[in-house]
């Protein structure tokens, strides 16, 4: 039996794979804040081990009582909600710098799997603290206890039916839905690669289930393998919700080191068995039918 510590695991993705791991049968713990909303997990409330952690000895404490195979970190800071340079930092670099030195105090063999980001580090804060941590997991594998085994996984731009409001693709979805009068948008030829939460659960649990073919310091990408633009995103989103929303491309400016082209390679998850199941449209169309509900 998996033996499975995430963190993250009352967030959009988090709550994802702790529901699909506990239906699976598999031993699930969880990290969480003194503040975190367990709303998401409420169906599996019970199945899950929660750990309350406020400071770094409840991190290591976990980890210890735990005695996790997999270390499953979703964690994460956007910066979105008004929180400093500090407050990023501690959650996407400084907790997963935690975790890494709890888990090599084991003594056992453990599979780290961060979940890294597709930014450039130039973008933002979140982008670049990121991409720092993966950069400190990939050395801290290299050179440090070879029983902990490091996974980055590059994912590409996930939605799905309750995912946070302040995402793009939800933001869109729930705009048009409403009818909002108008929807300000960049011109939308940027091109990125849309990937449903359900296939992305399937990835990792994919990564997970054949881990002894990963090596010790590995990136995989995850995404659907196809590059949409962003404007043909938001024109299938108002064609299948019938929006009355004027869309407004080019009212926007693009952001700073704006990136014009995301597009995953997943040849190496389709090395490990693994395929996407949802087009762009069903996924779309699943996640308007449950906003809908």
């Amino acid at each position: 039996m998996k033996n499975i510590l995430l963190t993250g695991g009352t967030g959009f993705l988090g709550s994802a794979l702790a529901r699909h791991w506990v239906r699976a049968g598999y031993e699930v713990s969880a990290l969480i804040r003194p503040t975190s909303n367990t709303v998401r997990v409420q169906d599996v409330l019970d199945d899950i081990q929660f750990h309350c952690c406020g400071n770094d000895e409840d991190v290591f404490s976990a980890v210890e009582k735990s005695a996790p195979d997999f270390i499953v970190h979703t964690a994460c800071s956007y910066g979105r909600a008004g929180e400093s340079i500090v407050d990023i930092f501690d959650v996407n670099v400084r907790l997963g710098l935690l975790l890494l030195e709890s888990a090599k105090q084991l003594g056992k063999e453990v599979a780290f799997v961060n979940t890294g980001t597709i930014l450039d580090p130039a973008v933002s804060s979140y982008a670049m603290s990121k991409q720092n941590f993966s950069a400190y997991g990939a050395l801290q594998a290299k050179l440090g206890d070879a029983s902990v085994k490091f996974i980055n996984i590059a994912l590409q731009h996930m939605y799905g039916p309750g995912d946070d409001k302040s995402k793009f693709t939800t933001h869109v979805i729930s705009s048009c839905l409403a009818n909002v009068e108008r929807l300000r948008l960049t011109s939308g030829i940027q091109k990125r690669d849309f990937v449903f939460i359900d296939d992305v659960v399937s990835a990792y649990d994919t990564i997970l289930s054949a881990v002894e073919r990963v090596s010790e310091c590995e990136t995989i990408e995850v995404g659907s393998g196809e590059a949409v633009s962003v404007r043909t995103f938001v024109e299938l989103v108002h064609s299948l919700t019938a929006s009355d929303t004027a869309l407004e491309f080019g009212a926007v400016p693009y952001r700073l080191n704006e990136a014009m082209l995301f597009q995953a390679d997943i040849g190496r998850l389709r090395s490990l068995g693994w395929e996407p199941a949802t087009s762009l449209q069903q996924g779309i169309q699943i996640t308007i039918d449950k906003d809908i509900l």
